[in-house]
């Protein structure tokens, strides 16, 4: 609540005063100039939304390709002792880190859901539609930086620019309630790189280089790729609706497996 009050007092200091001088690029692929934080941009233009052409087509649907899964991550002695309690946990039936209480997965498991994601070019912005959870990523392109005082988010923070032909985006400021994967926690010093970059006519890679001093003990190197459907179109996902996995008195959330109603 602090940091969405300072965003709104720091943008409307910057319009009272003007926007920052800054140095523009007719090139799409060009580095973004840095802008100060709360900076006020000026209307976007016809050239502006002229430039989005230069840009790659990334047009279409998107669906996971269900290749190799990546190495496991290396981790510091800390965490590696927290995987090893939820996986003794889960062994015993306790685990409640489960999605089927639709809260959404974060950043960088969202990126992995079996279902689709479309991208949305406007001036200064890529916006990322998921389909699973109808989760939405905002990478800003304009030149702003993270903020100082940054309210952790599941999607984090992520700011971008375009180097030949791949969208490099930095991403932070990440709830630690989210995993790095399906049993591996992560502090709050998360810090992910992307570089989103076409590999073929219809095919697409996420590259994630991701970082966390306290939990990684290197850097974690983890790709996506997606393959294109022009023809398709996202269809809406509430997960809340007909949802029947049941909660028991500690706010555990069980499955109910089809072929086994009392599986948990």
């Amino acid at each position: 609540m602090k940091s969405r009050l300072l965003q709104v007092l720091a943008s409307a200091a910057a319009i009272a005063t003007g926007p920052a001088a800054a140095a523009t690029s007719s090139d799409p692929y060009a580095a973004p100039v840095s802008l100060p934080i709360g900076a006020a941009s000026a209307p976007h233009s016809a050239k502006d939304y002229g430039a989005l052409a230069g840009l790659p087509d990334w047009s279409g649907i998107w669906v996971l390709d269900f290749g190799p899964a990546s190495p496991p991550p290396g981790l510091t002695p800390a965490y590696a002792a927290k995987v090893e309690a939820t996986l003794k946990a889960q062994a015993r039936g306790q685990d409640s880190a489960r999605p089927s209480n639709c809260l959404p997965p974060g950043m960088p498991q969202i990126m992995g859901q079996p279902y689709n994601v479309e991208f949305l070019f406007t001036p200064g912005r890529v916006t990322l539609i998921q389909e699973a959870y109808m989760q939405v990523r905002r990478i800003f392109t304009d030149g702003r930086r993270h903020p100082g005082d940054l309210e952790a988010s599941f999607n984090g923070h992520s700011i971008g620019h375009w180097q030949d032909g791949a969208l490099v985006v930095d991403s932070t400021g990440f709830k630690p309630v989210t995993m790095l994967d399906q049993t591996t926690p992560h502090s709050d010093k998360l810090h992910i790189v992307e570089r989103i970059h076409l590999t073929g006519p219809d095919t697409l890679a996420d590259e994630m280089t991701i970082d966390d001093a306290d939990a990684l003990a290197r850097p974690w190197a983890v790709t996506f790729t997606y393959t294109r459907h022009r023809e398709w179109d996202q269809i809406e996902f509430i997960c809340e609706e007909n949802n029947r996995n049941p909660v028991d008195e500690t706010g555990k959330t069980h499955f109910i497996l089809r072929d086994n109603p009392n599986a948990q």
